[in-house]
């Protein structure tokens, strides 16, 4: 993600809150600061190559799975989106990209925290996909909801959720 945000115009930052792997990658000046958070976590047993239907790339290994592969990636190209609207002159202000590892530990967002990484930014926004589409109410000390409605094909695999691989097929 890294490499991509730096070919897309974005500056890094790189080793935040004592991770090797948390990082911002920002663009423009000023005020708002406009923040997406793209966790990641390679989760035991989620090894994948690019292929659509379940084809381990590492037997047994982590990988970037249930939903993470989508998370970071889509929220990095929301960010690079937001910094083309900026260097546009469509909009004014900054947008910076967060990558937040350890997301199943729970810890990755919360070392960053503490270390003040998100003290400058206006507004903060975050998601994380699923089985199925549709908004959540879950604690947060700000919490603001919209709709988004997604159209096209699924590319979650769904034999992360208990499903059988020919299942995914049809």
């Amino acid at each position: 993600m890294i490499e991509y945000a730096e070919a897309n115009g974005l500056t890094i930052e790189r080793g935040l809150a004592g991770m090797p792997t948390a990082f911002t990658a920002s663009y423009g000046k000023g005020k708002p600061v406009i923040g997406i958070i793209g966790e990641f976590d390679a989760l035991p047993g989620l090894s994948q190559t690019t292929a659509p239907y379940r084809d381990e790339l590492i037997e047994g290994g982590a990988g970037h799975g249930c939903g993470h592969n989508l998370f970071g990636t889509a929220s990095l190209g929301a960010a690079i989106a937001i910094k083309e609207l900026i260097e546009k002159g469509s909009i004014e202000g900054t947008v910076k990209f967060f990558g937040t590892p350890a997301e199943e530990k729970f810890f990755g967002k919360l070392w960053m925290i503490r270390e003040g990484v998100f003290d400058d930014v206006d507004i903060c926004m975050d998601w994380h996909p699923a089985d199925k589409t549709e908004a959540n109410v879950q604690p947060s000390l700000a919490l603001v909801d919209f709709m988004v409605e997604f159209t096209g094909q699924s590319a979650m695999p769904q034999w992360i959720h208990g499903m059988q691989e020919q299942q995914t097929m049809h």
